[in-house]
């Protein structure tokens, strides 16, 4: 490529054939360029499809006849776009996660998930900085209560216990937890 920074702006291929040329207007070149109605490379018809199938982000075969049609593509005219390695593996669908088996109950209270989150950063109006979670297996339903000290777990988990078993009219079966330290000491009696 050589450039004239007085006035001009020649661009040469490495055959010295002058492809295009410009002049400059202030601190920009403009190009004096003409569309040339013959082909500079030739290519055949098929590898042309191709390529402006590429171009044109994968269009469709049917979108590319109508642009041809519209004499927007002149050089694609009615040949069958190959399949596409790209435009296939775009229409694959993908595979779903296997569903696990896990095993749901199959009444309310019959198990119940349970954890202790905490110290919190701040503590809430009431001064609390833990809380304790249940999670019915059955219903899913949450129950949240804010605990001051995780040593308030055991008097949490009672009334949890009764207001649940006042509410369903059922009996908690099961209770599950991450095995922490929390749910020791005053548990083993209960």
């Amino acid at each position: 490529m050589m450039m004239d920074t007085k006035e001009s702006l020649v661009v040469e291929n490495k055959d010295s054939l002058v492809v295009a040329s410009g002049s400059k207007l202030t601190a920009l070149y403009t190009m004096d360029a003409k569309l040339s109605k013959g082909n500079i490379n030739t290519v055949d018809n098929e590898a042309q499809t191709e390529l402006w199938h590429k171009r044109l982000g994968h269009m469709s075969e049917k979108g590319m006849q109508i642009l041809a049609r519209k004499q927007l593509l002149p050089e694609v005219k009615g040949t069958v776009l190959k399949p596409c390695e790209h435009c296939l593996a775009g229409k694959q669908h993908r595979v779903a996660f296997k569903r696990s088996s896990a095993h749901r109950t199959n009444n309310v209270l019959d198990l119940v998930y349970s954890d202790v989150c905490g110290p919190m950063k701040v503590s809430s109006i009431g001064g609390k900085r833990y809380f304790v979670t249940f999670i019915d297996d059955y219903s899913r339903k949450v129950w949240v209560y804010a605990l001051r000290t995780k040593d308030c777990v055991f008097e949490a988990f009672k009334l949890f216990q009764a207001n649940v078993e006042i509410e369903t009219v059922k009996t908690l079966k099961c209770a599950l937890t991450d095995n922490g330290g929390e749910y020791m000491g005053a548990f083993h009696d209960y």
